[in-house]
């Protein structure tokens, strides 16, 4: 009964909070139990590094974890604790597990494809929605997790899962076409593959890597071979990965903040004592430059600063020129660093300020399309020439 009301608990702390709306999916999460699919969490702390918690039978404390809105860590590089260890499985925060499959608005009997199997409990959630009539398809590179989802999802026996053994980031093409397709691991760039096996009209929901900080879910459809969607917020996952890799390549670096000058930043007068929430919050300000300079053709760069406040980084590493952006602060490398800074903001200002989810992304295989609108750019990704568009008119509520 405990493991129960915890379950109960959770699921009103996320319609109160606004994750969670539709009575199917309130449903799903209140049949589905998060303990179920937790066999062992890992903590890490920053100087004792990571602890193993058995979660098979869990107490009060144990409860309180797995039933806490945050994710998980459920899976390390390597099978003993060592301080080099990196986590490349987890088990997503709920809030925002909810918030993507109202995304997606699932409905019975449709076919969903979902690439990263996790610990099961999404899939759960997934086959619930489309019921009986509808089908989801499973598909991880990692056997493990494949295992341990499938003996997670035998106590839920009424959950039709297909679960599948291979690359998600070629889909499965055998259980093709499908109505919608989740990526649940992050991708630099979204899949041919994905676009070929989805279903006309159908919707495919996907967290993009950016860059270092710039990490949002993508939702949209495909027309005739080219992906039409929008960034609905931010979104950190484990990356997308091959089998026996950590899916983590190498990120161009720029120069930390550290030894660079500080200047203040244009904004700081208009702070009081403590920073405001537009300046830092994942939509916030710092992500909104830090995203039109990533569009600009700069590279990104994020840091946790000594006084425990995040920055963004913006540079043009061939001329050496960076400046790293804070809520009070900028840090930059001379003059040359400063001006880039300022020439940034100033595009953002005469532009209305856009913010990321403000763009419209077209994506299809091979060389972007033109881009044509006001403030467009084209950018090559690693498998899909991109498109990101201002959308011309732009609606915002709860400033």
């Amino acid at each position: 009964m405990r493991a129960e009301g915890a379950n109960q608990s959770l699921v009103e702390q996320l319609i109160a909070r606004g994750a969670l709306w539709s009575p199917p999916l309130i449903d799903a999460f209140r049949a589905t139990p998060r303990h179920l699919f937790l066999d062992r969490v890992y903590h890490h702390h920053p100087e004792r590094g990571w602890r193993e918690i058995d979660t098979t039978r869990p107490g009060r404390g144990e409860l309180r974890l797995i039933y806490s809105d945050r994710a998980l860590t459920t899976r390390l590089s390597t099978p003993e604790i060592e301080r080099g260890s990196l986590a490349i499985s987890s088990s997503s925060q709920p809030s925002l597990m909810a918030q993507i499959l109202e995304d997606l608005r699932l409905a019975p009997g449709q076919r969903v494809l979902e690439v990263g199997a996790g610990t099961g409990y999404n899939a759960a959630l997934l086959a619930y929605a489309v019921g009986g009539e509808g089908k989801v398809t499973s598909i991880d590179v990692d056997r493990v997790v494949l295992g341990e989802a499938r003996r997670h999802l035998e106590a839920l026996p009424g959950r039709e899962v297909e679960l599948r053994h291979g690359d998600g980031r070629r889909g499965y093409p055998d259980g093709a076409p499908f109505d919608r397709i989740l990526a649940t691991a992050a991708t630099p760039d979204l899949e041919p593959a994905w676009l070929e096996q989805l279903a006309e009209g159908g919707l495919l929901e996907a967290p993009l890597d950016l860059a270092p900080g710039l990490s949002y879910l993508v939702c949209g459809t495909v027309r005739e071979g080219r992906f039409e969607g929008r960034l609905l917020r931010p979104a950190y996952f484990m990356p997308l990965r091959e089998e026996g890799t950590t899916g983590r390549g190498p990120t161009p670096l720029l120069p930390g903040p550290e030894r660079m000058t500080d200047v203040p930043a244009p904004w700081a007068g208009w702070l009081g004592r403590r920073p405001t929430t537009w300046a830092l919050s994942g939509g916030g300000l710092l992500v909104a430059l830090a995203f039109l300079g990533w569009l600009e053709g700069l590279s990104v760069g994020y840091a946790i600063l000594p006084d425990d406040r995040p920055a963004y980084g913006v540079g043009d590493l061939v001329r050496g020129q960076v400046c790293w952006v804070s809520a009070r602060t900028w840090r930059v490398s001379g003059k040359a660093g400063h001006e880039l800074g300022l020439r940034l903001w100033r595009k953002f200002l005469d532009e209305g300020g856009p913010w990321p989810t403000e763009f419209r992304l077209t994506a299809q295989v091979g060389e972007a399309a033109r881009a044509e609108g006001r403030l467009a750019y084209r950018k090559q990704g690693a498998r899909c020439g991109q498109v990101w568009e201002l959308i011309e008119a732009r609606e915002r509520g709860g400033v």
